[in-house]
């Protein structure tokens, strides 16, 4: 499927706390256009975690309207979320969240797998672009931190999402690792017009961003 816009109208999201309703982010209008790497920054508390949430179908907005394209996501039924989230979405965490029992290039595989895709040949160009194809049949307690969060990407990529997601992929990465992280992302968004959006506070990310959002506390 192709990326569409990601279109946010005055989206955002409360939660009760103590009977009391608190907010936990703030009316938020935006475009996230396909081809670009898009970096949602902002303090802690700001709502970064909450809109990735949100983009994700994970949780319901409180109010406004997400649109993929023409589609209203916020209209969707969960069955039917469910189901554009296999077709469409990407997703890269803080931590790589590998497969104990499966080699990295089982791993880089096993989206596709759950979604009925072949992606081996995809996902042993990827592992080789990364500079991990001596490392492929190997289990993630014989990687470095760095290389699990290369071959967490590429499992993410390997089905070529029009949607990605990444929720601070550069926490626990040295410089140059998060350098790589970011170039990736980037290079992804423009080569397949991607919708990429990178939850970051690392400046590495941010300066490579073809767009920055920056979310203040509600």
């Amino acid at each position: 499927m192709s990326a569409q816009p990601l279109i946010l109208d005055r989206l955002s999201r409360s939660v009760l706390d103590s009977g009391e309703e608190k907010r936990t982010l703030a009316p938020l209008t935006c475009t996230f256009a396909p081809g670009k790497l898009h970096v949602v920054s902002g303090p802690s508390g700001a709502g970064k975690t909450t809109l990735l949430s949100l983009l994700a179908l994970a949780v319901p907005a409180s109010g406004g309207l997400l649109h993929w394209g023409r589609d209203n996501l916020t209209a969707l039924k969960p069955s039917v979320a469910t189901t554009w989230r296999r077709a469409n979405l990407g997703m890269i965490f803080q931590t790589s969240r590998l497969v104990s029992v499966m080699t990295a290039l089982e791993n880089a595989c096993f989206g596709g797998s759950i979604r009925g895709m072949d992606v081996r040949d995809e996902a042993l160009r990827l592992l080789d672009g990364f500079g991990l194809a001596a490392r492929k049949d190997q289990l993630p307690s014989q990687l470095s931190g760095g290389e699990k969060q290369r071959v967490a990407i590429a499992q993410a990529l390997a089905c070529r999402p029009p949607l990605l997601l990444a929720d601070e992929p550069t926490a626990s990465l040295d410089a140059a690792n998060a350098a790589f992280v970011a170039e990736t992302l980037r290079a992804y968004a423009r080569a397949n017009a991607a919708t990429v959006i990178c939850v970051s506070h690392d400046r590495v990310v941010i300066d490579a961003a073809d767009d920055l959002v920056t979310l203040q506390r509600p």
